[in-house]
């Protein structure tokens, strides 16, 4: 059950950076960031959680104004693994 809630939170992270392009705002996505860090300094010693730190500083610069093709494969990486995490 909680691995079906934590890729849910995936997807929603993944999801979440393209508010930015709406301008929904970015409280949205900070809150993402930091469940994102969080549940990735729980378990550090995983290969997987080592990159989702490393999409929650993408995310950030995203924040700041730098969207490029390394915040859209961030997407893709935690949309995919939110949908295996279902399986």
């Amino acid at each position: 059950m909680i691995v079906i809630l934590l890729g849910l939170l995936d997807i929603l992270a993944g999801l979440s950076i393209f508010t930015l392009h709406f301008s929904w705002g970015p409280s949205l996505v900070t809150f993402f960031i930091a469940c994102l860090i969080g549940k990735s300094l729980i378990s550090l010693k995983s290969f997987a959680s080592v990159i989702d730190l490393v999409v929650a500083c993408v995310f950030i610069a995203a924040i700041l104004g730098q969207v490029n093709i390394l915040t859209y494969i961030s997407v893709v990486w935690l949309l995919q693994k939110g949908i295996v995490s279902f399986f």
